[in-house]
């Protein structure tokens, strides 16, 4: 096999997983697909293209995970018992700000199902990482960190009380 053979097997690859990522994206956004989707171990299939080596298949599975989870509580529920929670807000601090708003909206999503389910994103250290995010330049990014904050504090008002001393910090500091 030549050079350029071997080349052409890791594009194939990398188009695979950028067709696969953006169709269950597109297909998470249709309430009829959703059951099929959760059927097929979706979440399990996602998961790994969080750590692609590629940007785009990463934001662009950080954003079929928000919109599964956004759709019902079972699928949140999925999202913290598939330990994707840790990883999202490790990459939330070091990723670029597509990532970061992806990100953002999966934790807004799973955040806004239940206490227990805002108190997992606590947990896991997000509180923390999302109150730097109000300090990115990009203004997509601060509202996705506001909208997820906002979630988590709805539900649990000891959660507010530390988001408050947050962002007064935030404040202070600008």
């Amino acid at each position: 096999m030549s050079q350029r053979q071997v080349l052409q097997v890791f594009e194939q690859y990398q188009k695979a997983r950028t067709q696969f990522v953006q169709m269950v994206a597109e297909l998470a956004t249709r309430p009829q697909n959703i059951e099929t989707l959760q059927n097929a171990g979706v979440m399990s299939l996602l998961r790994p293209l969080l750590l692609d080596v590629v940007p785009t298949i990463q934001q662009t599975a950080a954003l079929a995970l928000g919109r599964l989870a956004n759709y019902n509580d079972d699928l949140a529920e999925a999202v913290v018992k598939g330990d994707i929670l840790p990883q999202l807000v490790y990459s939330l601090a070091e990723q670029n700000r597509f990532y970061k708003k992806a990100a953002a909206f999966v934790l807004r999503a799973v955040g806004k199902h239940s206490p227990q389910l805002a108190q997992a994103i606590v947990d896991c250290g997000a509180l923390d990482t999302l109150v730097i995010c109000l300090e990115d330049f990009d203004p997509g990014v601060k509202e996705a960190a506001a909208w997820a904050l906002g979630y988590i504090a709805r539900h649990n008002a000891g959660n507010g009380a530390y988001l408050k001393t947050g962002l007064l910090k935030f404040r202070f500091i600008r």
